[in-house]
């Protein structure tokens, strides 16, 4: 099985996101290469789960498979088991082993790595009997390549596995020299590199983790347990390098790197994370410098069905204001999936006195309990107090997904 390994490169959609019932539309031929097989032109729906064979979760995945006299055409996906929620395993093979199959015309030689195998295997094994059915022998398909997106594509699909090196790189992606300051050396860990997992489709990509220090999506399917350990809080941060998960989650959501703000909280894994991806695009064909931010994006991971009243936010940074004592105060309030990750006091007016009374203490509490309503006004400064409540009540509220 063919896997593209880059560690770390020293010198240096976008397609509206669709559900579970995702549908490609129809391409033009020619588009796609030509197979090295002949087909009975049609459409045939198969599925892949049953028999004692599942796919990944509750399977079956059924698609609808489309061919001309020489092209796979189209894959539609029309149902599947896989998890849209916690760490999103469907979106680690989907779109990327579809489109790798048109893209290749060929179920051979389909990227893989861990994390999205079982549901790799689905794909490939659903279109085989696609192709069957419409008269070919799989085995006939010789994969097709390309060195560069095909026309209205952004990325040549697969999978990509990029290492960060540590103690290698600052934060802006040059070389370290005996000048660079601490602080901007690329990754916390001066001895462990990052490694992260991107699978990419025509037009979308999915960053998920890879190794020790790589972006691990787990314990309730959204990072760090529920339960804040209060002993993690220190400096306006809870969840150490778990923060860095919201860069993850951003980049996904946007599918795009230059949104992401890189300067509160995690700066060196987040700076990681966003110079990795970029990596990744580039070896994937994109231009990480075209890929426009999504204005209003949708939640790549969705809410848990199975807990639909635990929190769930689009992660991300929030600024708020909300009347004080002496005027307005002004929060940055930073989510992941589940948790507010940190609350920055970008300016205030209180008196000195006060304001050191009620924010460190109105802060770690709301870090702690992660419910609002369990969070009491700092007696003898209240009207500070619920400022403060009601402006990261604000940020939870634009950070609520909605429909999206």
């Amino acid at each position: 099985m063919k896997r593209k390994k880059l560690l770390g490169l020293l010198c240096a959609f976008v397609l509206p996101f669709t559900l579970a019932l995702s549908v490609y539309a129809m391409a033009p031929q020619n588009v796609f290469p030509a197979a090295t097989a002949t087909f009975t032109p049609g459409s045939f729906t198969v599925s892949y789960g049953e028999a004692g064979t599942p796919a990944w979760r509750q399977g079956p995945l059924v698609l609808n498979v489309s061919f001309s006299e020489n092209q796979i055409t189209a894959i539609n996906v029309l149902e599947h088991g896989e998890t849209l929620h916690a760490a999103g395993w469907y979106f680690r093979a989907y779109p990327a082993v579809p489109d790798q199959i048109l893209v290749r015309q060929s179920t051979q030689d389909i990227d893989a790595f861990t994390g999205a195998t079982i549901t790799r295997n689905a794909f490939v094994n659903a279109v085989n009997d696609a192709i069957i059915q419409a008269g070919a022998n799989p085995e006939d398909l010789e994969p097709q390549y390309t060195e560069t997106p095909l026309p209205g594509d952004l990325f040549i699909p697969g999978f990509y596995e990029i290492t960060i090196p540590a103690a290698s790189l600052d934060i802006y992606g040059q070389p370290l020299t005996a000048d660079t300051p601490a602080e901007n050396v690329m990754l916390y860990s001066s001895e462990e590199d990052m490694t992260l997992r991107v699978s990419f489709g025509r037009n979308e990509f999915h960053l998920h983790e890879g190794g020790l220090f790589g972006l691990g999506v787990w314990r309730g399917g959204h990072g760090e347990p529920l339960l804040v350990d209060p002993t993690e809080i220190g400096d306006g941060t809870w969840g150490g390098w778990w923060f860095s998960q919201v860069a993850q989650f951003q980049i996904n959501d946007y599918q795009a790197t230059r949104n992401i703000d890189i300067s509160r909280g995690a700066t060196r894994s987040s700076a990681a994370i966003v110079w990795g991806v970029e990596q990744a695009i580039l070896a994937a064909g994109g231009n990480p410098a075209e890929l426009e931010p999504r204005q209003v994006p949708p939640v790549q991971i969705r809410r848990n069905p199975a807990n639909p009243d635990a929190p769930f936010f689009v992660p991300g940074h929030y600024t708020v204001s909300a009347p004080g004592f002496n005027g307005d105060i002004t929060l940055t309030v930073t989510f992941d999936r589940s948790n507010i990750r940190r609350i920055v006091a970008e300016d205030h007016s209180e008196t000195p006195s006060f304001w050191a009374m009620v924010w460190p203490s109105l802060r770690d509490a709301i870090y702690e309990t992660q419910n609002l309503d369990e969070v009491d006004a700092v007696t003898g400064a209240t009207a500070s107090s619920n400022a403060i409540i009601s402006a990261v009540r604000q940020a939870i509220e634009m950070a609520d997904p909605g429909d999206r």
